[in-house]
């Protein structure tokens, strides 16, 4: 990750540089190293990056994206277990995480995903069924962790 590829995550997020700081557990002067190309912007960082940025993804108005999912097929016959891959467009993450947590009701074994437009995953298979588990145990009137997330602005 290069000066502009930093300065792009941190606008892109909304992030002063003092917030870029205090998300990567930083001072405000790393920030402005990396940013003023005095020093590279460390590998451990860009990866920090990544994952926030990912994080941000999941909050319930972004959007639009893919829900992608495995529907178990039954036959019988066939000597191993059998899926077929289906995918559904979404508005936002709200929309797909509803559908997912419907499917989850409906299907014995649920594997899903949620994606972007790029192919980047936003939720993984284990992440989004726990996240369905939150939207279900939630209490009324409350949403979980995505809508509460600290990116949300």
């Amino acid at each position: 990750m290069d000066l502009w590829g930093f300065k792009k995550w941190r606008r892109k997020l909304g992030y002063t540089q003092v917030e870029a700081g205090e998300k990567l557990g930083l001072s405000r002067g790393a920030v402005q190293y990396w940013e003023s190309e005095h020093r590279p912007v460390p590998l451990a960082v860009e990866l920090a990056c990544e994952e926030l940025l990912r994080l941000w993804k999941q909050r319930s108005e972004f959007g639009p994206v893919t829900l992608l999912y495995a529907d178990d097929v039954d036959d019988p016959s066939a000597s191993v277990d059998s899926f077929v891959v289906r995918s559904e467009r979404h508005p936002n993450n709200k929309s797909a995480l509803k559908s997912a947590a419907r499917l989850r009701e409906t299907m014995t074994r649920l594997i899903a995903f949620i994606m972007e437009d790029d192919g980047t995953v936003i939720w993984s298979g284990p992440e989004l069924l726990r996240e369905i588990d939150a939207w279900k145990n939630a209490s009324v009137g409350e949403e979980p962790s995505a809508a509460r997330a600290p990116f949300s602005r």
